[in-house]
């Protein structure tokens, strides 16, 4: 039994060789990998190190660059360009940006100004050192001298929010173009002392008075940073409104040779006066201009922001209630129903006998405007239950003067008359006085 208890003794300490051996080399391992990661990592901790030194040069490099610029270089200034340096490749981003005496960047001023010029660095890099390292590095500083021929306009949005991307034109002894930044500002510097005109413009957006490009004027000094007196801008993407033109009557339309409107919200309070767009004939359909999205604070928003009624004068905007439009950024041409009160024209008499007008012209007088227009008549030849008007709905005329005036030719001989008239009810016929026709020699007739 010996020789047996020996061969297993043997394959015992075999046993427990190879699991020495194995155990061994898997330490080995183990050491040489972590060996490499600390040097890979020792490696990339140098070339971070290497770059980042790179970088900062590159920074400092572009800072004094940017102190060399002029006060006209500088305005509205973001620039980038690729740059290489010992075989690593390098983006740099110059800007620079109005800076007033109180530290803000802000459309504040004050006699004395500066510029922050900013340097920003970044590179690729296949690994990071740590897992807060960063491929980027900003370095950035003021300039101690003061902006000279300044000029500092700010545009806002219907809500009194900055508007940046807007483009602005200053135009005068010099001539400069930047765009607004995230505060809605834009500094024009370097300008040579004198009257300046600052225009906006921004696709699809216009002001409180439908204008796609709003001015302000400034008189610019040698020293110092002016405003124009009328900042800020407002501008606010546009909307408009197609006008159809009816009656409280089912089916019954109306028209008119032109279509007027008027605007506010909060900011700012509204348009200096009442808007129109004009017809050389009587339509049943209108398109407002170019409408600026009046906000009118919450929860109200937008709703109601504007009237819109039939006529070319103030004094035809019918009683507040009617004809409201709700106007929304971009909105365009948001359709709405304009009732006009029913103008009706049944009685023209020639004599004592009735007779159907040749024309019809009314014509409404207030104040400085007047309205003159060729009302469509019907084709019938007797007077239907709504008159003689096809499109009986006219504008409305309360104050000021609704004159109407018919005519009528028989063979060679020529007649006319008129009448004034009041259309004011929006539930009811308004009714024209019998207009009675008297012989006339003139042949141009109403």
């Amino acid at each position: 039994m010996r020789p047996a208890t020996r061969c297993r003794s043997l394959r015992s300490e075999a046993g427990f060789t190879l699991i020495e051996v194995l155990v061994s080399a898997l330490m080995v391992a183990l050491i040489a990998s972590a060996t490499a990661v600390a040097l890979i990592s020792t490696s990339h901790a140098s070339g971070d190190q290497r770059l980042r030194s790179q970088a900062d040069a590159i920074a400092s490099q572009d800072q004094d660059r940017l102190r060399g610029l002029s006060d006209d270089q500088l305005n509205g200034l973001n620039q980038t360009h690729v740059q290489a340096e010992n075989g690593s490749s390098f983006s740099v981003t110059s800007t620079a940006a109005y800076l007033d005496t109180t530290g803000a960047t802000t459309c504040t001023t004050s006699s004395v100004a500066y510029y922050k010029v900013t340097s920003t660095v970044s590179w690729a890099e296949s690994f990071k050192s740590t897992a807060n390292s960063n491929t980027s590095l900003t370095v950035d500083s003021i300039l101690s001298r003061p902006v000279s021929g300044g000029l500092l306009v700010q545009v806002k949005d219907q809500t009194g929010q900055s508007l940046s991307g807007v483009s602005i034109n200053a135009a005068g002894p010099d001539t400069q173009t930047s765009t607004t930044d995230s505060n809605g500002c834009v500094m024009f510097a370097g300008l040579t002392p004198g009257g300046y005109n600052a225009t906006t413009s921004d696709p699809g957006y216009v002001d409180q008075n439908g204008n796609s490009a709003p001015t302000a004027s400034a008189t610019v000094t040698g020293s110092g940073v002016q405003t124009p007196s009328s900042l800020p801008i407002y501008m606010g993407q546009a909307g408009s409104v197609t006008g159809t033109f009816t009656t409280f009557t089912t089916n019954v339309a109306g028209e008119a040779d032109g279509m007027s409107w008027s605007g506010s919200g909060t900011v700012p309070a509204g348009m200096s006066g009442p808007q129109t767009v004009q017809s050389s004939t009587p339509v049943t359909t209108l398109t407002t201009g170019a409408l600026f999205p009046f906000f009118r604070a919450l929860p109200t928003g937008y709703t109601k922001n504007y009237v819109v009624w039939g006529g070319r004068c103030a004094g035809q905007q019918p009683p507040t209630g009617n004809d409201q439009a709700s106007v929304n950024p971009g909105q365009l041409g948001q359709g709405v129903p304009l009732k006009e009160p029913l103008l009706y024209l049944a009685s023209v008499k020639l004599s004592t006998t009735s007779v159907k007008p040749a024309h019809v012209k009314l014509s409404y007088v207030s104040g400085s405007c007047s309205d003159t227009w060729y009302p469509t008549i019907t084709t019938l030849t007797t007077v239907p239950a709504t008159g003689w008007l096809l499109n009986p709905g006219q504008p409305y005329a309360a104050a000021g003067t609704l004159t109407v005036c018919a005519d009528y030719k028989s063979g060679t001989s020529y007649y006319k008359g008129t009448a004034s008239a009041t259309n004011t009810s929006f539930t009811a016929k308004n009714t024209v006085p019998t207009i009675t026709l008297s012989s006339t020699s003139s042949t141009t007739l109403c």
